[in-house]
């Protein structure tokens, strides 16, 4: 389907084959694939790039919770410790009085679990 046409000079000159609609639909789906997987690769990055910053900040998180922990766990351990030797302090200086009141804790223990 070549269409022929003059030049000013007078020579015909032959037109190039204008695309049949077909080829210029195969054309722009190459190109809307083309452009669709490269959308797609971009999201994927993304995804792949926001992932990674949420996974870093969550084991920011847990290891800042781990820190916390460990604190409270060492201060609950110094609590132990103060409240052992205060125990012991008030045993020593009142040896009679601690037979005594743990005599009637085993008692109340004792009573307690007969009960049941």
């Amino acid at each position: 389907m070549a269409q022929t046409a003059t030049k000013s000079n007078g020579t015909p000159k032959v037109a190039e084959p204008l695309p049949s609609d077909s080829e210029a639909l195969s054309d722009q789906i190459k190109t809307l694939r083309a452009d669709v997987a490269s959308l797609a690769e971009l999201v994927g990055d993304i995804g792949k790039r926001r992932g990674a910053e949420y996974k870093a900040a969550g084991e920011a998180k847990a290891q800042d919770v781990r820190d916390r922990s460990e604190e409270a766990l060492r201060e609950a351990g110094q609590r132990v410790a103060e409240l052992e030797n205060n125990a012991r302090g008030q045993i020593q200086a009142n040896p009679f009085q601690a037979i005594g009141l743990a005599a009637a804790v085993g008692f109340l223990i004792g009573y307690v679990g007969s009960r049941r």
